[in-house]
């Protein structure tokens, strides 16, 4: 389990966002004086480069760790966080986001029977998380996301009677429609590692989240399949999704819909060839002419063999890479481990 070293204790109501700001400079530096491996993912995850015996070795100057804290909370620099030091801050909203994290039930529900406005609040940070986001692990604090806890849908489920609203949207990557705790969970290996991904999303689309997202664009399960989370995305198809292209089938293991793109002479059907594909929710689209070779690199993401094989009977170029991270058929089933599939594919060049 992750360390506590860079969790604070307050002893008023609020702070303003400067001392919040200067207390956790001064927690950083001593969890890395400590050798604690939370000091080492802020500092990884904020720029700092080498391993965490090099890292917690070399000297942590004030100034070095004033820029870690600042972009830990999505600031470009020290100077940009001062900017907002007289924000007042609610010491119980952190404390909440805290208590999710480490899947402190009866101290949430305390701090939300004692203020049930923590419920609509926002952080005051750059990414203005509500609390349900923080379910995600994803896209805030890099201390707030180093576990996912084996509560979390207790923990959820707990957020949503008290009115927290499924589908609303943060600032996170930029913020956008589909920055809600639905897309963010999907695409977070916490929850992933802690086997409790899946099973929040079916507490998420059951309390209300659209499984196909707000803006009605497949955001959700295309955000899963693309990072790689199989669970997640066949939980999103029982909770309603909808699967209605040859990509998304495929990687979703479906065989009779993958050979139902083909045609007679076995070639993709002119109803499907040729039309562009969007991403729900990127703002593009993918190339017509490789539907066929991305169908294969997404089921062999997601370990579909027998879809694999129907799909290289179709004499896809092997040397075509999806947009999303640069992966060729071979290179998705190398990384995700499927030694199997990634044998098949390996046979064909």
């Amino acid at each position: 389990m992750a360390d506590r070293s860079l969790v604070l204790d307050f002893d008023s109501a609020t702070i303003s966002l400067g001392e919040l700001l200067d207390r956790q400079v001064e927690a950083l530096r001593a969890a890395h004086r400590g050798g604690r491996a939370a000091a080492a993912a802020v500092l990884r995850a904020t720029g700092t480069r080498g391993s965490d015996e090099e890292m917690l070795g070399a000297p942590l100057t004030l100034e070095a760790a004033r820029v870690a804290i600042a972009r830990d909370h999505g600031y470009a620099d020290w100077l940009e966080a001062r900017a907002d030091a007289d924000l007042v801050v609610d010491t119980r909203f952190e404390a909440a986001a805290d208590a999710i994290q480490w899947g402190e039930l009866t101290a949430l529900r305390d701090l939300l029977d004692a203020d049930p406005r923590l419920i609509s609040m926002r952080s005051p940070f750059p990414h203005r998380a509500m609390l349900l986001h923080h379910v995600a692990a994803n896209g805030i604090e890099v201390e707030r996301q180093l576990q996912s806890p084996p509560n979390a849908t207790e923990v959820t489920r707990l957020l949503l009677e008290r009115g927290a609203e499924p589908d609303a949207p943060c600032d996170t990557y930029g913020g956008g429609i589909n920055m809600t705790t639905l897309c963010l969970l999907v695409s977070s290996c916490w929850p992933a590692a802690a086997g409790v991904q899946a099973p929040l999303v079916q507490v998420l689309c059951r309390g209300g989240a659209k499984a196909d997202g707000p803006a009605d664009d497949s955001a959700p399960l295309w955000t899963a399949l693309t990072w790689g989370y199989t669970g997640a995305a066949e939980e999103l198809v029982r909770c309603g999704a909808r699967v209605d292209n040859l990509v998304c089938h495929a990687a979703l293991g479906d065989l009779a819909a993958v050979r139902s793109y083909f045609g007679a002479d076995g070639t993709l059907a002119p109803a499907f060839a040729g039309k562009p594909l969007p991403l729900g929710g990127r703002g593009a689209c993918l190339r017509p002419e490789y539907l066929v070779e991305y169908a294969l690199i997404l089921a062999a993401e997601h370990d579909r063999g027998e879809v694999v094989s129907f799909l290289l009977g179709k004499d896809p170029d092997l040397r075509v890479a999806e947009p999303f991270f640069g992966a060729t058929a071979r290179g998705a089933a190398a990384y995700f481990g499927h030694a199997g599939v990634a044998a098949m594919i390996e046979q064909r060049l």
